[in-house]
């Protein structure tokens, strides 16, 4: 093969090169936003332990979680007070929770984060 040949295989080479690498970075960051965490939903629990320790609220129940949540709690996110509210009105008035939704962006054996509650009639 010629050096032209060799040099418009370069060229070449450093343009799809390049198209990837910009694809990536326009099409990367929404490719990743459009990515979720799986949210996992279990229903009929009854409350076994729910506190406040400073800023940090979390939950324990009677019935195992579905997934491995660190501790066995799942955590409520302090901007969230609606949902340790709800735990409350369930947990004082002796009611079991209908259902819940959790995240767990670590994976399976880290972390769970409260996302939904309901109570039921």
């Amino acid at each position: 093969m010629s050096i032209r040949g060799d040099d418009t295989n370069l060229r070449l080479t450093k343009s799809v090169l390049f198209a990837a690498i910009t694809a990536v970075a326009i099409g990367g960051p929404t490719q990743l936003a459009a990515q979720t965490t799986p949210q996992f939903t279990e229903t009929n629990k009854g409350i076994k332990l729910l506190a406040a320790q400073g800023t940090d609220y979390y939950v324990n129940f009677h019935e195992p979680f579905g997934q491995q949540c660190i501790w066995d709690v799942a955590y409520i996110a302090s901007d969230k007070k609606g949902l340790y509210a709800t735990l409350m009105a369930a947990y004082l008035s002796g009611k079991r929770v209908h259902k819940i939704t959790y995240t767990q962006p670590g994976g399976n054996g880290s972390k769970c984060n409260l996302d939904q509650v309901e109570l039921a009639g």
